[in-house]
């Protein structure tokens, strides 16, 4: 908790529609646990919009997971959609607490994790701090607050997600040739996904050619990051053709080494275009 006391931490007020809207989606479902948990993730989502909006990001609710029934009633989600950018859970933390849930159904197509702290009234709710997706492990279930960066810094990393983002939709010639490289099914998924693990790459390994290649490259061919159900589904895969066969096998996709090329090239002026983007 000392990470918490050194950084800001931002209070949102709520307001008596968001708590009705809250109280309308809870009566919908079909037990007390479930109701207390749709009824905070609401609230949760409404904070997160009021703070997003405020940092000058337009937000959807209506396409939201959290906003579709059928998923509210299935699945424990609380997510806001930034448009043509990507999709922020925003995951609820309860007095005494020191750590929140990231269930298995939100472990994948989520650009960070932002952690929203209540107290016993319910009438406002503070943004502790964010973990982005590309910092879990198939491990993490619970994440502890003191693993969070501070919620000044979100800004920030949206606005180098943005900066990728425009930067790969630009007439630049190596935007184009991207545009051109990658998979249909790739082209198909949020740029602000393809963005985030980029700059992970990036972040993790500012000055490693090699690892701008490799890593890079596997971004480029469509291996976004994914922890928990799908890594889990893989697994599966691994081992029923380990059974069917009678041994392991590895499945390695080979990637091109023009793409890898190619990724090294991008990152390294994304690298340029972050940079200003942090001075």
């Amino acid at each position: 908790m000392n990470s918490l006391t050194k950084s800001l931490i931002f209070r949102i007020p709520l307001s008596p529609e968001s708590h009705a809207i809250a109280e309308q989606f809870a009566q919908q479902q079909i037990s007390q646990k479930r109701a207390k948990e749709v009824y905070l993730n609401t609230l949760a989502v409404y904070i997160g919009r009021d703070f997003l909006n405020g940092l000058d990001f337009d937000t959807n609710l209506e396409n939201a997971d959290c906003f579709n029934p059928l998923w509210r009633i299935a699945e424990d989600v609380a997510d806001v959609i930034i448009p043509d950018l990507g999709v922020i859970e925003f995951r609820r933390v309860l007095p005494g607490e020191i750590s929140f849930l990231i269930p298995e159904f939100v472990r994948e197509n989520r650009l960070v994790y932002v952690a929203v702290g209540f107290d016993e009234s319910l009438d406002f709710g503070d943004i502790l701090g964010f973990i982005c997706l590309s910092d879990l492990t198939e491990s993490d279930g619970y994440i502890s607050l003191e693993m969070l960066q501070p919620a000044e810094n979100l800004l920030d990393y949206l606005m180098q997600l943005e900066a990728g983002r425009d930067f790969l939709l630009s007439d630049d010639p190596l935007a184009v040739e991207f545009r051109n490289v990658v998979e249909v099914e790739t082209q198909e998924k949020s740029l602000g996904l393809m963005a985030a693990a980029l700059e992970a790459i990036y972040r993790q390994s500012p000055d490693d050619g090699g690892n701008w290649r490799g890593k890079g490259g596997k971004v480029l061919a469509g291996e976004l990051p994914a922890v928990g159900k799908v890594m889990e589904e893989r697994m599966a895969v691994a081992t029923r053709d380990r059974d069917e066969v009678g041994e392991p096998v590895t499945e390695i996709k080979s990637v091109p080494r023009t793409t890898q090329k190619l990724a090294k090239q991008l990152l390294a002026k994304l690298k340029e275009i972050w940079q200003v983007e942090t001075t």
